[in-house]
């Protein structure tokens, strides 16, 4: 089996390293500006991320000190060696990226204190007794006996006096430590010590002491901290404790399936999995079945809630006999036997053919529906075969009997959506007429923005979500997103973004080759242009189409946002800019604008998926981020009507559709807003269209 490798991107470079992974000085893996008095070593263990920290070694993880090993999850954050790493991906994909921090700590140490008396260390100091008389004086001479009793209770009171003197002196040095906690009513212990805690401060005597915040549902914490003086008069320690995952209770009706939340994979079912707190999607997954994808509000906390789902089998039958009965079947070039029949068969286009001693074979594409049965009837192989004949003439002879061909079976219709293994859904637009662009008097028009009239001839298909970061690296394993406002945009469910048109255009023809589909694209000219004639390869939608899918609703209304045609905005509509685009960043810049009003609780790109579809089924059209499609850019296109278009065959930028994440601005969350990019920008990724012809 090949160990595990780990993706580390420091100072703009990437490279890849077998786990277990050293951090330190000279002789580690990864080298930190600072060395380090042993290595860290970061491992994983089934699907854990563990941190193992070396003896003598204080590390910030998450603003918080730690001294002994650490369990990590995604997004979490840790500062050692003169560096901040960042923990993303997943486990099927990981990455680690190294900030080095040139010397400039995050968080300033405590000041140290030292307090009267505290500088007598532990030992034996000598007792002088003042006014000592000399040998011989009369203080040698023999005293009398302490009567009984005296000398006992002498012994009792200066126990007593000591123990006052110690109580006192115990008293002076405790420290009350603030404690800014979340949630407010955490629990504070220091084990091995009494629980003193006063409001918000927890009293504690001076040196290394091991604190532990717990509370109901939440997931415990044990900081480490040297208390001295200095804390008393500090900031609070902020403790933020992580709320517990809930508990997904999952009746399939017994069938087994595997759990998938936010396309991680968590467990199986029938039964009971984990997923963190908040919105997520859930997928539960199995052979020979459809996907049941269903969003799901995680109460967290470690509380139980049900869920029951049946998911749809990815299989059809097919029935039919024949004339004469009992002719044979064959489906895919194996024989099932005579008929009449009705057979089991996967989803998807089958090969049959039926065949009887001295008759002509019956053969033909066939489409199996998930759970539909597929009649065909009586195939009749007695009926005399239809010929094909062409006039007589000196250069083309008659058609002699034994030529006979069979007239072809009219091609079926294609499937209403189709599913591709790497990417997920599709969903078919069919041929239509629509005006593109605005009128003139439409509040907020461009002038890009021409009215005309476009004519789609030929139905095709457009991904139901964009692509995402893990989609993109099984083709480019190397690519990252980055981060904005102090957030990642490089997780696996997040869209894919910074890529250029080009990267777009070549992610479609690996695709292609991926599923065994000819390629869409070829180099001409120096540049990606379609293959002519066009075929039914991964490509990018045109703008034309993009339009039309994102805008339709029923071939005779066409929608303004995706949503409807009237603000504001219904909450969980778009992934747009919110308020919480501001809150997210440390330091916003003078001038960001937000949509007043708005939030989305997202303050960067979200999980492809989440938010409401347009009247088709497509998701993110109007946000999360921007979308390549086909067409070179033109400021102000033809008003005359067009079929089928491509746009210009020259080189230039190319037209991005629909708004991101960071759009503030209600214009650009009309539909027919269009704008143009020449290249990778962290608001911008894509969606892939294919031709529907062939496909059943």
């Amino acid at each position: 089996m090949t160990a595990p490798v780990l993706q580390v991107e420091q100072s703009g470079a990437t490279r890849g390293f077998a786990l277990p992974l050293l951090l330190g000085g000279v002789g580690a893996d990864v080298e930190l500006p600072r060395e380090l008095p042993g290595s860290l070593r970061l491992d994983r263990v089934g699907t854990q991320w563990r941190l193992g920290v070396p003896p003598g070694l204080e590390l910030l993880v998450n603003g918080r000190t730690t001294t002994t090993d650490r369990v990590l999850l995604p997004g979490d954050v840790f500062e050692a060696g003169g560096a901040q790493l960042l923990l993303a991906g997943t486990p099927e994909a990981p990455r680690l990226h190294v900030f080095e921090l040139h010397g400039n700590d995050t968080v300033a140490p405590f000041e140290t204190f030292q307090m009267p008396g505290e500088e007598v260390s532990a030992g034996t100091r000598e007792i002088q007794v003042a006014g000592r008389d000399e040998p011989g004086s009369p203080a040698d001479a023999v005293r009398p006996a302490l009567p009984p009793g005296v000398f006992a209770r002498r012994l009792a009171w200066a126990g007593a006096a000591v123990l006052a003197v110690m109580l006192v002196a115990a008293l002076l040095a405790i420290v009350p430590v603030p404690f800014d906690l979340s949630p407010a009513g955490a629990r504070l212990d220091a084990p091995g010590t009494p629980r003193l805690r006063v409001g918000d401060r927890l009293l504690l005597l001076p040196g290394k002491r091991g604190i532990e915040v717990s509370y109901e549902g939440y997931r415990s914490e044990r900081l480490s901290i040297d208390v001295s003086r200095a804390l008393a008069g500090g900031t609070p320690l902020q403790v933020k404790l992580a709320l517990l995952p809930g508990v997904l209770d999952i009746d399939t009706g017994g069938l087994p399936v595997e759990v998938l939340v936010d396309d991680m994979p968590v467990g199986q079912a029938p039964g009971k999995v984990e997923a963190p707190a908040g919105r997520r999607t859930l997928i539960l997954r199995a052979p020979r079945h459809l996907d049941y994808v269903t969003e799901v509000e995680v109460a967290g906390a470690g509380r139980e809630q049900t869920l029951q789902a049946q998911l749809a089998p990815a299989w059809g039958w097919l029935e039919l006999d024949t004339r004469p009965a009992g002719a044979r079947i064959v489906i895919d070039g194996e024989d099932r036997g005579p008929a009449p029949v009705r057979i089991e068969l996967d989803s998807g286009v089958r090969q049959l053919e039926v065949t009887a001693p001295g008759r002509r074979s019956w053969r033909s594409s066939i489409a199996i529906t998930a759970g539909q049965t597929l009649t065909l009837g009586t195939v009749d192989l007695a009926a005399p075969p239809v010929v094909a004949t062409a006039a007589p003439s000196s250069a083309t002879p008659s058609a002699a009997p034994d030529a006979a061909v069979t007239t072809p079976a009219k091609p079926l219709p294609p499937a209403a959506r189709v599913q591709s293994p790497a990417i997920g859904q599709l969903i078919l637009m069919p041929p239509g007429k629509f005006q593109q662009g605005s009128e003139r008097r439409e509040q907020g028009r461009r002038s890009n923005e021409t009215l005309r009239e476009v004519t789609l001839t030929q139905p095709f298909y457009l991904a139901e979500r964009e692509i995402t970061n893990g989609q993109f690296r099984l083709f480019r394993a190397s690519h990252a997103s980055g981060i904005a406002i102090d957030r990642t945009l490089d997780l696996d469910t997040q869209p894919v973004s910074s890529v250029s048109w080009d990267d777009a255009v070549e992610f479609c023809n690996w695709l292609s080759q991926r599923e065994g589909l000819p390629v869409a694209y070829e180099r001409r000219d120096g540049r990606w242009q379609f293959v002519e004639p066009r075929n039914g390869g991964y490509r990018l939608p045109t703008e034309a189409e993009w339009e039309y899918a994102a805008r339709h609703v029923d071939g005779q209304r066409w929608r303004r946002f995706t949503w409807g045609d009237t603000l504001p905005m219904p909450m969980g509509a778009e992934n747009v800019a919110g308020e919480e685009t501001l809150s997210a960043s440390r330091t916003v810049e003078r001038g960001a604008q937000v949509l007043p009003g708005h939030r989305d609780e997202h303050p960067v790109a979200a999980p492809v998926g989440l938010h409401a579809r347009t009247a088709m089924g497509f998701a993110d059209v109007g946000g999360n981020v921007s979308e390549w499609v086909h067409d070179v850019y033109a400021s102000l296109p033809s008003s005359a009507a067009v079929t089928d278009p491509v746009g210009d065959s020259r080189v230039g930028p190319h037209v991005i559709r629909g708004a991101n994440w960071s759009t503030a601005s209600v214009q650009a969350l009309r539909l027919v807003w269009r704008d143009s990019s020449t290249g990778p920008q962290q608001t911008l990724g894509f969606r892939v269209a294919r031709n529907a012809g062939g496909v059943p």
